[in-house]
């Protein structure tokens, strides 16, 4: 990896974890629906220019697999990280998505036939005890059914992040990338749309939950995503997969410089655990890839 592929590396892992920070601050103000539909409507309309710039086509004939995507990848874990965003230090919600490969071989065991090797199954053990460790609160929260509610809310999303990946891996082959994180985004929020309404527009935003709003569109749905795809072709899908790793790193630290949160020594044990699993999926994904 040269110098260039580093830094692109290092600023996607920056700012999907800056995505739990900038949640943390929009999702008291206006709910977690509005801060999904926030963000995938300003997520989806960026990269909607940009694939009209670029002439990408859409094929919306795969609207079916779309659709199954925005809800799987956005909608439901979106506004769920949006309902963690309003209980949870931003750190706590970025270490509970480290936990999406502990999902993903879960599904990909059921759906796809994928064997359980010894290895993976110590990968899932850490990643099990790793939630534990997370899930008990810290000085800032109190132990409540709603802190509970909050670890909940992140689980659910990261398991639908982990069914998505399964899904696409079973049901897709060949979708255009640019094209299917457009319209899942799309997609995603037209499905929240109806419940947003039956919610109630949001009529009073401060300032710092505005730009949060549109930092996330602009930068962790729409921008971040394409860096995404353009390490995909530079590094490899594993090598560039490999970002989730460092995503909780720079939950914590954006969490503790700007909200001043404080979280103590179970929430860092707990991310060595689930991160140190799903290195361990991610070794056995490598050897599996490797001739």
């Amino acid at each position: 990896m040269n110098f260039s592929a580093l830094f692109r590396f290092t600023l996607l892992a920056a700012i999907w974890g800056a995505s739990f920070l900038f949640m943390r601050i929009l999702a008291p103000e206006v709910g977690g629906v509005w801060t999904a539909q926030s963000r995938l409507t300003i997520g989806a309309l960026a990269l909607l220019v940009f694939v009209w710039l670029r002439k990408i086509p859409l094929h919306m004939h795969q609207w079916r697999h779309y659709l199954v995507a925005g809800i799987l990848n956005c909608a439901i874990p979106f506004a769920m990280f949006g309902v963690a965003g309003k209980i949870l230090p931003a750190g706590y919600s970025a270490v509970l998505n480290s936990s999406v490969p502990l999902w993903a071989t879960l599904f990909g065991a059921m759906m796809l036939g994928d064997k359980i090797t010894p290895l993976r199954m110590l990968a899932l053990l850490l990643g099990v005890m790793g939630v534990i460790f997370v899930a008990r609160p810290s000085a800032d929260v109190s132990m409540t059914h709603v802190f509970f509610m909050g670890v909940g809310a992140c689980l659910v999303a990261t398991a639908c992040y982990g069914l998505n990946v399964t899904y696409l891996k079973k049901y897709t082959s060949g979708l255009n990338p640019q094209a299917l994180a457009t319209l899942s985004q799309a997609f995603g929020a037209l499905v929240l749309l109806p419940i947003g309404l039956v919610q109630g527009i949001p009529t009073h935003i401060s300032t710092p939950a505005l730009w949060s709003g549109l930092a996330l569109g602009v930068l962790c749905s729409g921008w971040a995503f394409l860096l995404f795809y353009h390490l995909l072709d530079e590094l490899g899908a594993i090598m560039a997969s490999s970002v989730t790793f460092f995503i909780p790193l720079f939950g914590i630290l954006w969490g503790a410089v700007f909200l001043h949160e404080r979280l103590e020594w179970n929430v860092f044990v707990g991310c060595v655990l689930i991160i140190g699993g799903a290195v361990l999926l991610y070794r056995s994904n490598l050897k599996k890839a490797t001739p």
